[in-house]
């Protein structure tokens, strides 16, 4: 049979979190940070079981949560949970892009006029060329730590990388943050954070 998508489903997931997260101005930002990683886990991974069947849609499922997740924890303090996850949607789409060209994706808040940004992502390169190091970190806007480094070596011979840079602009406030995607073996990118040293 079929499988269909329920957008209905998806936005009674979001409404549900927006009720959690409208009564939590008083918890600190790490509180936030957190609450935002659980958030964006949950509405990814409803988001992505509405995609594909038997497998596949359990993959899609996590690819969603990770992603999501990812998402909400960098930018739970400045955005909502339905723009997190329209970010974490524009986010894929921009590594899933042409991965031999870099480029750039502009975002814009469905809910708030004055909330918009721009996804820069760089092309895919190799995870254990010492040349890809630097322009991973030259494209995501910070150096690659020891540990990322160790992360990188540590990955399946192939395996390719590509960097994103994330401007948003928040009532007035820019807020960035540059990230380092990998391939999985799935066909997916995941976070670098998120994979086994």
């Amino acid at each position: 049979m079929k499988k269909t998508f329920r957008p209905a489903i998806v936005v009674a997931a979001m409404l549900a979190f927006g009720l959690l997260l409208s009564g939590c101005q008083t918890l600190s930002p790490q509180q936030r940070s957190a609450l935002g990683t659980g958030v964006g886990s949950l509405v990814g991974a409803v988001a992505g079981s509405q995609l594909g069947d038997g497998n596949g849609r359990l993959v899609a499922m996590a690819l969603g949560a990770a992603l999501g997740g990812y998402v909400g924890n960098r930018f739970a303090d400045h955005l909502n949970q339905q723009e997190q996850e329209s970010l974490a949607q524009t986010t894929r789409q921009a590594l899933m892009a042409d991965e031999g060209s870099a480029g750039a994706m502009d975002w814009t808040s469905e809910q708030r006029r004055d909330v918009d940004g721009q996804i820069i992502y760089g092309k895919a390169v190799p995870a254990h060329d010492s040349q890809s190091v630097a322009y991973l970190a030259e494209v995501r806007g910070e150096s690659v730590s020891s540990e990322e480094q160790a992360r990188l070596a540590s990955l399946a011979t192939g395996t390719h990388c590509r960097p994103t840079r994330t401007s948003l602009s928040v009532e007035d406030r820019v807020v960035a943050d540059g990230a380092i995607w990998c391939r999985t073996p799935e066909g997916d990118y995941a976070p670098l954070d998120t994979l086994a040293a």
